[in-house]
């Protein structure tokens, strides 16, 4: 296994990220999409750690930063829906062209297991493994109503922690359905694991994804994590990640 790292352009900004290559270099593929806020190395290093553990098993995999986060270029500000939609599609060709996969697997973790719902289809991904994903977009401007009532600050942006977030972002979370978009659209294997203890994403939010798919038809694999928050924070959470992809992958793409 060798780490590699790429560099693909879009619009006149440069998406940075890194790949666990393996042999064989053009078999299934796995391509992380980080959270809110998030970048390439996932909390805590859970990214990194999935891919390590995937790479043992004979798979590939592809993280990178969103435009706007971690070391790709752009501002967080001009972040939105449809900007990280783009940079995930673009990533994806990229691989196509370099290594020509078999398979693509998009695996997101919160915000991005909802623009990897969104561009399954598009992709033509084979799997889709969802963590703690999010599933009701206009829920994120219900739990930050107290941000928006604050106003922005003089540059005229929301102040989110450390980062600025424009009006834009928010009016790209309206209107949209991830659920629907996935469920009409996929017609692969889908596995959704969710913390019981979750801060951020409940139960119930996320299931949504499992509920539809199976009426739709989807193989849909649904496993609740007892204890685990939603950035799986202890190890053992960790190591059940790890098993539990593995397990997934190798029954269905090996």
């Amino acid at each position: 296994m060798s780490l590699r790292y790429f560099e693909s352009p879009r619009d006149g900004k440069m998406i940075r990220g890194s790949m666990h290559v393996t042999e064989p270099q053009n078999g299934t593929w796995f391509v992380f999409c980080h959270g809110f806020t998030g970048q390439r190395m996932g909390p805590g290093y859970l990214f990194v750690k999935i891919a390590r553990d995937l790479a043992e098993a004979g798979f590939c995999s592809m993280r990178f930063d969103f435009t706007g986060s971690g070391e790709s270029d752009g501002l967080f500000a001009d972040m939105n829906v449809t900007t990280m939609k783009s940079d995930l599609v673009n990533v994806t060709e990229y691989l196509k062209q370099k290594y020509c996969p078999s398979r693509i697997i998009l695996l997101g973790h919160s915000f991005g297991g909802m623009i990897a719902a969104f561009c399954a289809k598009q992709i033509g991904a084979s799997g889709v493994v969802l963590l703690s994903p999010v599933g009701d977009p206009t829920g994120l401007i219900r739990r930050r109503k107290s941000l928006i009532e604050s106003g922005t600050n003089s540059d005229g942006y929301y102040e989110n922690g450390p980062h600025e977030m424009s009006i834009g972002f928010l009016d790209s979370l309206l209107g949209i359905d991830p659920v629907e978009s996935l469920c009409s659209e996929f017609r692969g294997n889908l596995l959704l694991i969710q913390g019981d203890k979750d801060e951020s994403i409940s139960v119930e939010e996320s299931g949504r994804y499992v509920k539809q798919a199976r009426v739709s038809g989807i193989t849909a694999g649904h496993h609740i994590v007892n204890g685990a928050d939603h950035n799986f924070s202890k190890v053992p959470f960790v190591k059940m990640l790890c098993r539990t992809i593995r397990k997934w992958a190798q029954e269905h793409f090996k």
